[in-house]
């Protein structure tokens, strides 16, 4: 009996070692030590840490850096998510993470580079993966609404006869995911940006919606102090009504390439 006992106790202690770990990587990810959270995380050598690391690298990327230090996040960010999916295949968060590190990617590289490099295609096959594994996930219905939004934003009516990307799809996606999870306030973020970015009334005046949402909350943790405080600015250029300012701060916050004039009233009505 002591003898099983203590093999018992040798078998769960790594599992714990690794719990604590990926708590304390957590820790530092929600105090705003997102370089140590991306550090911690990648030593635990699984795929919930790598996926973890892979997302600490994503804010560094969008909050903490411009230039040429901005991709080298994102690239990192993905490098995690591969490491992250070739440790647990089956796990959702790992596929996303490869899905939406490669989106961020491709804002910066330009569209047609995306397109040539098959990061579009790469990044949906992932996020139907994650679908497939966990079809209540509401990030992952995020990641496909984000998909959708940002491939029609940029290659406009031929986004849907290239990928079968349109903005009604990404919108309805999101939607989902918001009914499945209404306080993340991430996804709330990102939906909002994207949608403001088209510049049309209608969803402008959702953006507005979800940007007041998010104004209103208090931060629970760093990151939710950054989406706050960015918010603030898109909404105040709403409240503005300057399309052009908040075209300019959509443009910086969701790592496109370069800031550009809001769409015409021929796109508008897309």
């Amino acid at each position: 009996m002591a003898i099983l006992l203590f093999a018992v106790l040798l078998a769960a202690a790594p599992a714990a070692a690794l719990d604590r770990g990926l708590a304390e990587a957590q820790a530092a990810f929600d105090d705003g030590a997102f370089g140590r959270a991306a550090l911690l995380a990648r030593k635990l050598q699984t795929g919930a840490g790598d996926a973890l690391a892979s997302r600490a690298e994503m804010v560094r990327g969008d909050f903490g850096s411009t230039g040429p230090a901005r991709l080298a996040h994102f690239e990192a960010a993905l490098r995690d998510g591969r490491h992250a999916v070739a440790r647990e295949p089956d796990r959702p968060e790992a596929h996303l993470a490869i899905a939406v590190a490669l989106g961020l990617i491709a804002r910066r590289e330009g569209s047609m580079a995306a397109h040539f490099k098959g990061m579009a295609t790469e990044a949906r096959d992932h996020i139907d993966r994650a679908l497939a594994l966990n079809p209540d996930n509401a990030w992952a219905h995020a990641a496909l609404g984000g998909w959708h939004l940002e491939i029609a934003y940029e290659g406009g009516p031929l986004a849907k006869v290239v990928y079968g990307a349109s903005a009604e799809a990404g919108i309805a996606a999101y939607e989902r995911a918001l009914a499945l999870d209404p306080a993340n306030m991430s996804i709330a973020w990102q939906y909002a940006f994207q949608l403001a970015g088209f510049g049309s009334r209608e969803r402008v005046a959702r953006a507005s919606e979800l940007i007041g949402g998010i104004v209103a909350r208090r931060p629970r943790t760093a990151l939710e102090t950054l989406l706050r405080d960015a918010a603030l600015e898109l909404k105040q250029a709403l409240d503005r009504h300057d399309m052009a300012a908040a075209s300019r701060i959509v443009a910086l916050r969701l790592g496109r390439a370069e800031s550009r004039d809001p769409p015409s009233a021929a796109t508008r009505k897309r």
